[in-house]
């Protein structure tokens, strides 16, 4: 009778575990139906994070629409992109269009961050660290992580970098990648780069350095060509200690200085315009170059532009307000004040006047547009 029982009790046990069991399954087929059916009906309830900028937890960026408003950050950068804009946060990297939309959004963990832009790439860049990433619009291109720290880099439309980093043997050494990432030329400099400027067609660059002489600040300009170990040609000595450098569609190096500024081909000099007042900030583009100055005694601005360095003459315009940056286009002159974004032809004469609602601290050409950068907002202008 015992036995009896015992062979009822451990079936009764072993139908009951068999239950549970089925029950499991039931359920963990029920939940990977669930799961299944919010992947594939995803599109229609899941935000996308490429088009809309509200989607993040943090709400770094707010609003798919101008004005676009940062949070968690006032130190965010910006930089036109093509046809679109780039701006970069302490966390993220966003390609955002000239609607307003998130075109991307990608993580970076870099520090000490400098933007710079050519064309639709853009280049990140650890100032005194070792990583650097190359993106365009859609993707990150490639990125590179340096043995030496980097003093400053710069990027062409194709994408080629220019990284100039410390070096144990030389005042600084210079590698030039190509557009997948490969190295295709390097040098050792003995004197400090300030600028790297690539030519039109990406096959060399122009390498601006200064050196003491005589107890006064000189600059150099070096035209190489990454196929060969031999420079191209070299112009010494300029009185002037560099601030920033272009290179024109006819490969003109233009160069801005602290108290002149020059333009230079084939390793003669073509014009030289030496600083009236103090410069505030100059700009190039194919069409002319653009400087500010400010005579801070008379509390006078003057606007400066060349427009045909050849001729060896300049257009000034005496401004009555006190200007922050100003940014030479093809078509015109933009200027940024306190209170309006005003633009001039390169004769010298205005174009026209939008008035501001607020102040801003930069501005940038995108298309149509102008992209104003503020303390936590980016507000657009239609030209």
């Amino acid at each position: 009778m015992e036995e009896v029982n015992a062979k009822n009790l451990s079936e009764m046990r072993r139908q009951k575990k068999k239950r549970r069991n089925t029950q499991k399954f039931l359920g963990f087929m029920i939940i990977l139906t669930i799961v299944l059916g919010l992947y594939v009906s995803k599109e229609r309830w899941m935000p996308d994070i490429k088009h809309q900028n509200s989607v993040f937890t943090d709400d770094e960026l707010a609003e798919g629409e101008f004005p676009i408003h940062v949070s968690n950050t006032s130190s965010y950068k910006m930089r036109s992109v093509g046809d679109a804009f780039a701006l970069l946060t302490d966390t993220r990297l966003y390609m955002i269009s000239l609607s307003g939309d998130i075109i991307d959004a990608r993580q970076h963990t870099y520090s000490n961050t400098i933007l710079k832009s050519s064309g639709n790439k853009t280049l990140i860049y650890e100032q005194n660290g070792n990583n650097l990433r190359v993106d365009n619009k859609r993707e990150m291109l490639y990125d590179k992580k340096t043995d030496a720290s980097i003093y400053l880099a710069s990027v062409n439309e194709k994408g080629y970098t220019a990284v100039v980093t410390a070096s144990d043997q030389y005042v600084c050494e210079l590698a030039v990648y190509d557009q997948s990432g490969f190295q295709i030329y390097s040098r050792g400099c003995s004197e400090r780069i300030t600028d790297v400027v690539f030519d039109n067609d990406g096959s060399g660059c122009s390498i601006v350095t200064i050196k003491a002489l005589e107890g006064h600040i000189v600059s150099e300009i070096t035209s190489i060509k990454f196929e060969t170990t031999e420079d191209i040609w070299k112009i010494s000595d300029i009185e002037t200690c560099s601030v920033s450098a272009y290179v024109s569609s006819n490969d003109e190096t233009v160069l801005f200085g602290d108290n002149m500024c020059g333009f230079y081909k084939n390793g003669e000099k073509i014009f030289e315009y030496t600083y009236p007042d103090t410069l505030v900030d100059a700009s190039y583009s194919d069409s002319g170059a653009a400087m500010i100055f400010r005579n801070r005694e008379r509390k006078k601005t003057t606007l400066v532009i060349i427009s045909n360095p050849a001729s060896g003459t300049a257009v000034e315009v005496t401004v009555s307000d006190v200007i922050k940056h100003v940014l030479a286009c093809d078509d015109n002159i933009f200027f940024l004040t306190e209170n309006y974004v005003e633009s001039y032809d390169y004769e010298g004469k205005i174009v026209k006047k939008y008035e501001l609602n607020e102040p801003y601290r930069d501005f940038y050409r995108s298309g149509k547009y102008i992209i104003l950068q503020g303390h936590n907002k980016v507000e657009r202008i239609e030209l």
